[in-house]
C-alpha cells in the first residue's frame, strides 16, 4: 500500500500543502474511484526524493504534471488512508483511489484547518484547478463532511460535485446507527451533497461498507 502526492512547504506562513494524493495497493494502477475529502490529514512525506518520473512512467490517465516548482513524493499512510485502502482491498485485487480535497492546507485537526484555510484563502496552493481534477469516468465519492459548510467551502464543495457526471455520484452516508456506507448521491436544488467523513465514519465502533458503489 502506497501514497503519492505533490507537497508544497511555505515557510513564510507556516503552513504545508498536499494536492494530487494517489493511494495505490496490490498490482493494478487502475482508478476505482475517486473520494473528496475536506482537507488533508496527518500525512507527512516519507523522504525528499521526487517521484515524478516514477509515476509519469505509469502512463496514469489521472495524472497531473507538475508545474515547474512542484514534484511528486512519497507519503508515509496516516490511519484514515489505511482504513480506506483497507476497506478496498477487502474487494478488490488492486487498485488506485484518487482524493481530492476542498482545500489543500495540511492539518489533522479539522477546526484549526478551517480557521487556516480562512487566514489563507488566497494562496495560490490553497484550491485544485478545474483542469487538475481528473476523474477519468470512476465513481465519486462525496465525503467532505459536515464541517463543509461556510460559504468559501459550499462554493468548493459543490464545483467538484459538478465536475462529476449524476450516474457515477456517490456520498458515503448513514444506514444505521453504527453502520454508514456509500450509496448514490442525493444532490440538492444548489448542487449540495449531504456526507459524513471517513475520519468519523471509521471511528468510534462505527463501520464503513462501499454499499451501492459497483464492484
Amino acid at each position: 500500500m502506497k501514497c503519492y502526492a505533490k507537497w508544497e512547504e511555505d515557510d513564510n506562513a507556516k503552513i504545508f500543502f498536499r494536492d494530487q494524493t494517489i493511494l495505490q495497493f496490490g498490482n493494478s494502477w487502475d482508478l476505482i474511484a475517486n473520494l473528496i475529502l475536506l482537507n488533508p490529514g496527518s500525512a507527512i512525506p516519507l523522504n525528499n526524493e521526487s517521484k515524478t518520473d516514477y509515476l509519469r512512467s505509469q502512463e496514469l490517465p489521472f495524472f497531473i504534471e507538475p508545474r515547474q516548482d512542484e514534484k511528486y513524493v512519497e507519503f508515509k499512510l496516516d490511519p484514515l488512508m489505511r482504513n480506506i485502502l483497507n476497506l478496498f482491498s477487502s474487494h478488490y485485487h488492486g487498485g488506485t483511489i484518487k482524493i481530492y480535497n476542498l482545500f489543500n492546507l495540511k492539518n489533522q485537526d479539522s477546526t484549526k484547518a478551517i480557521e487556516d484555510f480562512q487566514q489563507n484563502l488566497i494562496h495560490p496552493k490553497m484550491f485544485t484547478a478545474d483542469s487538475d481534477i481528473l476523474y477519468c469516468a470512476a465513481p465519486v465519492i462525496v465525503a467532505s463532511g459536515t464541517k463543509a459548510k461556510s460559504p468559501e467551502l459550499l462554493i468548493q464543495l459543490i464545483r467538484h460535485i459538478r465536475l462529476a457526471s449524476s450516474e457515477k455520484l456517490f456520498a458515503l452516508e448513514q444506514k444505521n446507527e453504527k453502520l454508514f456506507h456509500i450509496k448514490k448521491a442525493e444532490v440538492n436544488a444548489s448542487g449540495y451533497v449531504d456526507s459524513y467523513h471517513p475520519s468519523f465514519t471509521f471511528k468510534y465502533g462505527n463501520k464503513t461498507e462501499l454499499g451501492e458503489l459497483p464492484i
